[in-house]
């Protein structure tokens, strides 16, 4: 009896095998007639161009075709061209709160790749319209090693409201992203309470991440009190003097990849989403120093992941975002 179910089991194992891959065959033959993909991406030119290389070089009867922006640019351009008429893209790479825009206008369509089944169940979406991830960005402390000893160093954010680091900090000023994950951890009471300690500690405020790994690197300010954590670790492999401190929470900023409602190569663009979450693509980005977290994939900076808790900021957390980031600037002025 227990022969017959391990038989019938290997039937329909390969039932579903040979039917996933006649669905694959089906999709690539579909992608190769429309020839080409329109993606709207945020990552920098140089990374879009060796992702869309590597796609390229994968299925040599496709051209990627890019427009490359920061995530407000990249939203506004398809929301303008959705209020022209004018259809353009069909991928869209952008980050789960500013992809949530474009799910609750309707300028999305599911896309529920099976290659998402490989990533931790926190990072997936069911509906398959804002399938994670691309890669992630987690946030991190950075000090400037030539000012702070790593026995000095922070170890946990309630660590910057200590004297010692009055006037010692920088902070990127746009950090109502980072702020609305925080509520969702902490609670708005000790968020707020937080943020209001932490702007009596003097803190140097600017614009930009990089910008502020830089300052922190060339000892504009010892302690950098949110940096985006692959950016310091690439700085110190070039030399420079500054290190990070995983302190918990961290948070991590998933970047997707969505299929647009009206695609006017929407298998291309199935095809391509596929590659870049699929563990050869996941590859390619990981090379780039980019933090992935589909498993099995070798990390260029396996110290942002391993051994972490992560917590990915959701993109319900947009829903209340204008209210959240009214409150954050009210603090942070």
């Amino acid at each position: 009896m227990a022969f017959g179910r391990i038989v019938v089991l290997l039937c329909m194992g390969a039932l579903l095998a040979g039917i996933s891959g006649t669905e694959a065959a089906s999709l690539i033959d579909d992608a190769k007639k429309e020839g080409s993909v329109v993606l709207y991406g945020t990552m920098t030119n140089v990374d879009l161009q060796r992702l869309s290389a590597a796609f390229e070089k994968k299925y040599p009867f496709m051209k990627v075709e890019m427009f490359r922006g920061n995530s407000e640019r990249v939203l506004n351009r398809v929301l303008t061209e959705a209020r022209t008429g004018s259809y353009l893209a069909d991928v869209i790479n952008l980050d789960g709160i500013n992809g949530l825009v474009l799910k609750e206008k309707g300028l999305l369509q599911p896309h529920k790749s099976a290659e998402t089944e490989a990533f931790p169940e926190d990072f997936r979406d069911p509906e398959g319209l804002l399938p994670c991830c691309l890669y992630i960005v987690t946030n991190v402390i950075g000090y400037n090693t030539k000012l702070v000893s790593k026995a000095e160093a922070p170890k946990a954010y309630s660590d910057l409201l200590q004297p010692k680091w009055k006037g010692k900090l920088g902070m990127d000023a746009d950090e109502g992203e980072w702020f609305t994950a925080l509520i969702s951890i902490w609670g708005r009471e000790k968020t707020v309470q937080f943020f209001r300690e932490l702007m009596k500690q003097g803190v140097s405020l600017h614009r930009g991440h990089t910008l502020l790994a830089q300052l922190n690197a060339a000892g504009e300010f010892p302690v950098a009190v949110n940096v985006f954590g692959y950016r310091p670790l690439e700085m110190q492999t070039q030399g420079a003097p500054i290190d990070i401190v995983n302190a918990d929470p961290v948070v991590a900023r998933p970047w997707g990849i969505f299929l647009a409602r009206r695609a006017p190569h929407p298998n291309a663009g199935r095809l391509f989403i596929d590659y870049v979450l699929s563990e050869d693509g996941q590859k390619v980005i990981a090379s780039f120093g980019r933090t992935v977290v589909r498993p099995g994939v070798k990390q260029k900076f396996p110290r942002l992941v391993e051994g972490l808790k992560l917590y990915p900021v959701k993109p319900e957390m947009g829903r209340d975002h204008a209210e959240i980031s009214k409150l954050y600037y009210s603090i942070v002025k």
